[in-house]
């Protein structure tokens, strides 16, 4: 007779270090500050982001992330604390992106659109930026890069309680 065995997955949680991440999410969070720096110099992000996908070997998903940063910018309910490109360190707001592309590569698109709404965007947003990072995530496993399954974090971010959209006006900025 055989025996069963309880099978638990131990999912890490997200790390707070640059440092400790995988591939696909130091190109996704790379891609995420380079657009936001192309915002702070006033210059178009995406010739920048377009030539980090390149060398990332996915020149096409520059436009997903273009994309999904401008509905984020447009419909965020704070200012995103995303990071400058040396800082190595992850932000609460960095490890919910990665949260939610992780989802949408995995095909848990009401769940990455869940983890959008509870954390930083409205409903309507949540809802635009899920087509987004679908097309980043398949092009991301096209070349080879796939989100790493994670937990997400236990703690809720302060922000997350009830209070009134608001939508920032472009550029998105974070003092860091």
């Amino acid at each position: 007779m055989g025996q069963v065995l309880p099978l638990t997955l131990h999912l890490h949680e997200y790390p707070t270090a640059t440092a400790a991440l995988g591939a696909a999410e130091s190109v996704f969070l790379d891609a995420l500050r380079c657009w936001v720096a192309g915002m702070r110099q006033g210059s178009d992000p995406l010739v920048q982001l377009r030539e980090h996908m390149t060398r990332a070997g996915v020149p096409d998903a520059a436009n997903s992330v273009d994309y999904l940063m401008q509905v984020i910018a447009r419909t965020a309910r704070w200012q995103v604390d995303i990071r400058c490109a040396q800082c190595p360190y992850l932000s609460r707001d960095e490890r919910r992106l990665l949260h939610a592309a992780a989802l949408a590569q995995a095909g848990e698109v009401g769940r990455a659109e869940e983890v959008l709404r509870a954390g930083m965007l409205s409903t309507l947003g949540a809802e635009f930026a899920i087509g987004p990072l679908e097309g980043l995530g398949e092009l991301l496993i096209g070349a080879g890069l796939v989100f790493p399954r994670r937990a997400p974090e236990v703690g809720r971010h302060p922000a997350d309680a009830v209070f009134e959209a608001w939508a920032p006006t472009l550029p998105v900025t974070s003092v860091h």
